[in-house]
């Protein structure tokens, strides 16, 4: 599917909206997505990001089905892989594409991966599943891709049991999994959480050259603005279940108009934007460029999905919030190269 531009767009997502049951009462939903929309171009790398309970992970899981039903309930929205619709695929259509040309990077290698199964076994049932190798021959595709993913023993590490890793070799190794059938699209779920800076840069790196040397699209879930700056071509940022700005990362990071998007740069440390994450040749971000004694945490939490306010959702914990926020739910409209949505606007003389 080609998008204006005459270049290939790998998914496209509209109107995507999910709900929770509450326990004991099944007539009564909370969304933890709501109407969210983005689209990926082949060989591009798209971040959503934002704070723990903002729905990210839940768009992402949902793209695959991933969610448990009940209690998720799937309330509406389309998401279309290379053109097909994937919620109007049978569960058989949607286990060719799971694992083959759709592979995802869990949060937590540790409870992914399974315990009792050795690493070349796991890594090489999706190629006996999905293109009929035998163990032989898939179990040789799993060693030179661990040897890819930078095992030192690669054919040693295929033999051991996922307690015997590292963090650090296991999201290796789940990494490794999501390239190893040439996918057009991998999903990596805070895939550097649990890792220090220096094993989360590597991990990083490596998502960043693989998929450049495959053209493979990839769709970061992050918190962290670092990593954005780092690896995204373009970034949606959620709050409490929407997207509250999009548009190119270097545009959102130098010129943000959402006064959230304000607030998870201004509390972000300056040093670790500039030296751990932001590669050679590339621009620091505009509002970053000043360094600061003290960090400007966002005050208060994200609401939960039983306890979104009227109007604009951010509107309690922002500083910019006029009358009209408390009432009105602004649509995304274009906004100094991205588009944001917010009614009473983060003017550029108010940005960090």
């Amino acid at each position: 599917m080609l998008n204006a531009d005459g270049r290939e767009t790998l998914l496209e997502v509209r109107n995507l909206r999910v709900g929770f049951m509450r326990a004991g009462a099944r007539e009564e939903v909370g969304l933890a997505v709501d109407g969210v929309d983005f689209s990926l171009e082949r060989g591009k790398t798209l971040c959503l990001v934002g704070e723990s309970g903002c729905g990210k992970s839940v768009a992402a899981l949902q793209l695959l089905r991933l969610l448990p039903s009940p209690p998720a309930k799937i309330l509406g929205g389309t998401a279309h892989f290379k053109g097909r619709d994937l919620g109007a695929l049978s569960d058989r259509e949607l286990n060719r594409i799971r694992g083959d040309r759709i592979c995802m990077v869990f949060q937590d290698p540790m409870s992914s991966l399974n315990p009792v199964m050795r690493i070349g076994e796991q890594m090489s049932e999706g190629l006996r599943l999905h293109r009929g190798l035998s163990a032989r021959a898939a179990g040789r595709e799993a060693e030179a891709v661990l040897e890819r993913v930078g095992m030192a023993d690669p054919a040693g590490v295929a033999r051991e049991f996922p307690h015997r890793l590292s963090g650090g070799m296991r999201q290796r190794v789940m990494i490794g999994m999501a390239v190893l059938p040439g996918p057009d699209l991998i999903i990596a779920d805070e895939a550097t959480t649990a890792l220090d800076a220096v094993t989360g840069r590597r991990i990083l790196d490596l998502l960043r050259s693989l998929t450049e040397g495959s053209g493979a699209s990839l769709l970061f879930i992050t918190h962290d603005l670092g990593i954005v700056s780092r690896i995204a071509d373009d970034t949606a940022v959620m709050y409490a279940g929407r997207i509250v700005e999009y548009g190119p990362t270097d545009a959102l990071l130098s010129r943000p108009a959402h006064p959230y998007t304000v607030g998870l740069l201004r509390s972000n440390p300056v040093n670790i934007m500039r030296n751990s994450y932001l590669p050679p040749g590339r621009s620091v971000a505009a509002p970053l460029r000043e360094r600061r004694r003290r960090l400007a945490a966002i005050p208060g939490a994200v609401p939960g999905i039983w306890d979104r306010p009227p109007g604009c959702a951010f509107h309690p914990r922002c500083a910019f919030a006029a009358p009209r926020c408390r009432e009105e739910d602004p649509p995304l409209r274009a906004a100094d190269g991205t588009f944001s949505r917010c009614a009473a606007g983060a003017h550029s003389g108010d940005r960090p």
